[in-house]
């Protein structure tokens, strides 16, 4: 039986307590930490790798869903949501998520929730929930987000990177691109403050992104323009920081991307 680092993200100090003494009796189960609110474990997840997350939905700062866009595709780990309102737990699996447990935590249904983690982790490959749980977060009414193919020379002369959104078109300017990261068949694309989710493959895009736009990981893109500083990490990694206090962890193997600013 393989070891599951799993981290507790909840805002309720019994709500906590509760859930490790319940994962304490689970022999897979190694906690590495718990988090208070979403900034923390934002720190966390960048700095250190993690399997599974128990994430509370609501919290004050930074909430769980937050979180969730806000996370490189790199380091998201398996999600299962923690709320005490039955209708989020309904989301949760609208959004994909792993799945959901209800305060308060009764032990069978978080054995439950740990299997199936198991299993996922098991056969795991490349699998990644973030763009399919972003995806799940988009209006009800909206229509589907898909990457417009036709982008004329005139749009890229002027920086638009031009997006369908039902029947308008969207043009996000690509000064404004900060980050981007690529979860299976979606492309998370960080601008202005908003997420784009939208279905492409990496490829596709990257086609249309000017020089200035570098891969920093498996499957994140970063604007260099966007970078503040970088911090050096222990196995050849860095951390590099954006505007808007976004952080984002370099890959060894993509360190050259960065090396005129090391």
């Amino acid at each position: 039986m393989f070891e599951i680092k799993t981290l507790l993200v909840d805002d309720e100090p019994l709500a906590l307590s509760l859930l490790q003494q319940l994962l304490a009796d689970i022999p897979c189960i190694t906690i590495v930490a718990r988090c208070r609110n979403g900034r923390e474990a934002l720190s966390l997840l960048q700095r250190q790798e993690i399997d599974l997350m128990f994430l509370d939905v609501h919290m004050p700062g930074l909430d769980g869903l937050q979180l969730i866009r806000r996370l490189q595709s790199d380091v998201m780990p398996l999600v299962i949501f923690a709320t005490a309102h039955p209708e989020h737990a309904l989301q949760a699996f609208d959004l994909n998520a792993l799945d959901y447990v209800l305060k308060p935590f009764a032990a069978e249904r978080v054995g439950t929730a740990v299997a199936r983690a198991r299993e996922q982790l098991a056969m795991r490959g490349d699998f990644n929930p973030k763009g399919k749980l972003l995806y799940g977060l988009r209006p009800e009414n909206a229509e589907e987000k898909e990457l417009f193919s036709s982008i004329t020379p005139e749009l890229q002369q002027y920086g638009k990177l031009p997006i369908k959104n039902g029947h308008q078109i969207d043009l996000i300017d690509f000064e404004s691109i900060g980050w981007i990261d690529a979860a299976g068949d979606y492309m998370c694309i960080h601008a202005g403050g908003d997420t784009h989710v939208l279905r492409s493959t990496m490829k596709e895009l990257t086609q249309r992104l000017p020089p200035v736009f570098a891969r920093i990981h498996r499957s994140t893109i970063v604007n260099l323009d966007h970078i503040q500083t970088v911090d050096t990490l222990p196995k050849g990694e860095c951390l590099i920081h954006l505007n808007d206090d976004i952080a984002l962890k370099v890959s060894r193997n993509y360190r050259n991307a960065l090396r005129h600013l090391l």
